[in-house]
């Protein structure tokens, strides 16, 4: 998915996260913001996607995963990444 260049609206994020769990898995991010491996990854270890990682799994929710994307809307179609959230252990 190519965000620069997009309006976003809430019935748009609610179609575009319809088709997933209620539990992202990482590779659902990858698929959602068409971003590598690599980057996913980064961007849940620096906490600008909001999860928890508990041992080796991660725990994203689809909701607050579809919340940060309207609040970050503006930053994500510039092609910039957004900043981490600082509230995230």
């Amino acid at each position: 998915m190519r965000w620069d260049g997009l309006s976003v609206d809430p019935k748009y994020l609610e179609a575009l996260f319809a088709k997933y769990p209620e539990r992202l898995t990482p590779q659902d991010l990858e698929e959602i913001f068409g971003l590598s491996r690599n980057t996913v990854y980064r961007w849940l270890q620096t906490g600008v996607i909001p999860a928890y990682q508990v041992e080796k799994t991660w725990l994203i929710a689809r909701d607050q995963v579809k919340d940060w994307v309207w609040e970050n809307r503006n930053t994500l179609r510039k092609g910039q990444t957004p900043e981490a959230n600082e509230d995230q252990p």
